[in-house]
């Protein structure tokens, strides 16, 4: 492995960290990394969750210092997620780029549905956890984590949407409650993944080298998001939202920017 090699999977790790903490779509970007470094699709699929693991969890962590949330009602939220992702990803198979494409534009489109046409979903007050809400909202959560243990990119737009909607936190929370959510669901997917394909070791050693870019990410913003609050949260989601869909209409092309560094 060249040093050329180890400074991109870093500092393109930085900037999927920094945007996965704030918002969700940052995994395109490994993703496009990993396939202009020749890897295949189904093992992207896998390994592209070991940096999913540590950013959630460094993120995860930093804010339940701050005990801005009610954890043990979280953990609650997170069954469904884990089920769904449980589900999706001992489903999970190589799937066509179109596929993939259409899979995450939609997922857009219901965070911009949420973002601007039910702007005030944020600003409406929490929802107290009871039998009927909790079963109300099992289903959104549970697809949410098909998702998430299907093809994972984009899953934390829908997380955002889920959980500033269905419990009524505000984009602070929402993000804080996001990135443990997702720590505990990429967990259990892990385990499917390392468990049902043998993926050689070399592999495993690039998503590695990948994720300690995504934790001084994921610090970077953690940082940003208790001292800016949710004003900034939003602006990054919007902006990270712009940049994706321009990607996925091939305005922008990661896959083809990355080959000129790999090859």
């Amino acid at each position: 492995m060249s040093l050329s090699i180890i400074i991109l999977l870093i500092v393109s790790g930085i900037a999927v960290g920094f945007i996965n903490t704030l918002s969700a779509g940052g995994t395109t970007i490994s993703i496009a990394l990993y396939l202009a470094m020749g890897i295949p699709a189904q093992i992207t699929n896998a390994i592209n969750r070991v940096g999913v693991l540590m950013q959630n969890g460094f993120a995860a962590g930093v804010f339940y210092k701050k005990r801005i949330l009610d954890y043990r009602q979280l953990l609650l939220y997170s069954v469904p997620v884990v089920l769904g992702t449980l589900t999706g990803a001992f489903m999970a198979v190589e799937i066509s780029e179109k596929v993939f494409n259409i899979c995450f534009a939609a997922v857009l489109l219901l965070m911009i549905v949420f973002l601007f046409a039910g702007n005030r979903t944020y600003e409406q007050k929490e929802k107290p956890l009871t039998l009927k809400h909790y079963l109300i909202t099992f289903p959104a959560f549970f697809v949410t984590g098909f998702y998430g243990g299907f093809v994972q990119a984009g899953t934390g737009f829908l997380l955002i949407a889920c959980i500033g909607s269905l419990l009524g936190y505000d984009l602070l929370k929402t993000t804080a409650a996001k990135n443990t959510i997702m720590f505990i669901y990429t967990v259990f997917a892990m385990i499917v993944f390392v468990t049902r394909q043998n993926i050689p070791l070399k592999y495993w050693v690039y998503a590695l080298i990948h994720s300690l870019g995504n934790i001084i990410g994921s610090f970077i913003a953690t940082k940003y998001a208790l001292k800016k609050g949710s004003a900034f949260v939003k602006a990054v989601i919007i902006c990270v939202i712009v940049l994706t869909a321009l990607n996925l209409l091939g305005i922008l092309d990661m896959k083809i920017f990355f080959k000129n560094f790999v090859n």
